[in-house]
């Protein structure tokens, strides 16, 4: 007679947590937080300073579209430099950028009359540090606890930025509502800073397997090929394509939807942007316990559902409660699709190839710029319901033709 199955899942948070036990992780995860604090802090501060200086839906998407559209272009660089160089030194030199941007930034909107087409092309600068960071703190955080562990470790790095997510959106609007958008940004720029004091005190396994002895540019060419070479690279970036552009935009609608359909103002906006920090939460903790052992292109495709239902049930709700919900879920869907991409591209492509495969990701999150604009327009134009409704309706159908069409990403 067989035993009978066990009462709880393979995995769970004290497998999880074990990640902590690695030198050099606490280093990573506590410069993971403060910059995600520092990122949710200036993405806030930014999106209301545009939207209050130009009373547009549609600037306002510009400012979150110049910083993701660097990333075409920067993506495969990142990617191949997060290859060679020793990822601790371009996590700090990332966090250096984004500080110096974003600091810069605030000193900007403290005057009258900023220019807000100098605040965008300084947000693009700040989005060129974002990328660097991305391509190396993922695949160091799987350097240092080894493959068996590699999507735990990156689903608990996750969860501690988007924890701090929450902290940071919230404190950023009551920042805003009391003494403006510069001393909002200027957290910000402390917390980067901060960030890349963290990183002096991480260090990268003594030998790192597989390192590139290739010329630079035949690495970084190396990895622009990888969507050819490897078909479910080029099946999850698709997907990724499609749900940046039509999903992650309303980070940029936030603010209308704040002012226009719920009349909330900027703590209003702050508690809605907290409710995406915490929604993510829930959901990278979930993946940090179980990810190891998860069905993750099955979890991946019920993630990418049910954020085309919340994206439509945020649009439509005039109750700020019921639109507190449903930007929780959105939030809880948007981390888990991050995640989860990350962890299958790294699962899909060789050791020596895994920056590279993240490179790429950051290509396709910097066609997202498109979203936010197609969106800010529709909301300008029509409303902002209506530019959530078909975001919502895109992400269904999207995920609905790749359940039916691709069975090698429902075996994954």
């Amino acid at each position: 007679m067989s035993a009978p199955p066990p009462t709880v899942p393979a995995g769970g948070l004290r497998h999880a947590t074990g990640a902590f036990e690695a030198p050099g992780f606490r280093a990573v995860f506590a410069g993971a937080v403060l910059f995600s604090l520092g990122q949710w802090t200036e993405r806030v501060a930014i999106g209301w300073f545009v939207f209050d200086a130009t009373d547009s839906a549609f600037l306002t998407a510009a400012a979150t579209a110049a910083h993701a559209a660097p990333a075409i272009f920067v993506g495969p660089i990142a990617g191949a430099v997060s290859d060679r160089a020793p990822r601790p030194g371009v996590l700090g030199g990332a966090s250096v950028l984004k500080a110096v941007a974003v600091l810069v930034i605030a000193a900007l909107v403290a005057t009258e009359g900023a220019a807000i087409g100098l605040v965008l092309a300084l947000v693009a600068l700040s989005g060129i540090g974002a990328t660097f960071h991305l391509s190396s703190l993922h695949t160091l955080s799987g350097d240092l606890v080894g493959p068996d562990r590699r999507a735990s470790a990156i689903s608990l790095v996750s969860t501690g930025q988007r924890a701090v997510a929450a902290a940071g959106a919230l404190a950023s609007g009551v920042v805003i509502g009391v003494a403006g958008p510069a001393w909002s940004l200027v957290l910000g720029g402390a917390a980067f800073a901060l960030a890349a004091l963290a990183y002096r005190a991480a260090h990268e396994p003594q030998e790192r397997h597989g390192r590139s002895q290739a010329s630079f540019v035949a690495d970084t060419v190396e990895g622009l090929r990888l969507v050819s070479a490897v078909p479910m690279v080029a099946i999850l970036l698709g997907l990724m394509v499609i749900v940046e552009i039509f999903g992650f935009s309303f980070h940029a609608l936030l603010p209308a939807v704040a002012d226009r359909v719920l009349h909330v103002g900027p703590l209003g906006f702050g508690g809605l942007s907290a409710m995406v920090g915490v929604g993510s939460v829930g959901g990278t903790l979930f993946l940090a316990a179980y990810a190891d052992r998860a069905r993750l292109g099955l979890l991946f495709l019920g993630v990418f559902t049910a954020f085309g239902a919340l994206m439509i049930a945020l649009g439509a709700s005039h109750v700020y409660a019921l639109s507190l919900v449903a930007a929780a879920g959105i939030g809880a869907c948007a981390a888990m699709v991050d995640a989860l991409e990350w962890i299958m591209l790294q699962n899909s492509v060789e050791d020596r190839m895994r920056g590279r495969a993240l490179g790429a990701w950051n290509v396709a999150i910097g066609l997202g710029w498109i979203g936010p604009l197609i969106l800010g327009a529709l909301a300008d134009a029509v409303s902002v319901p209506a530019a959530f409704a078909l975001a919502g309706i895109v992400l269904l159908a999207t995920a609905a033709g790749a359940a039916s069409a691709s069975p090698r990403l429902r075996r994954a």
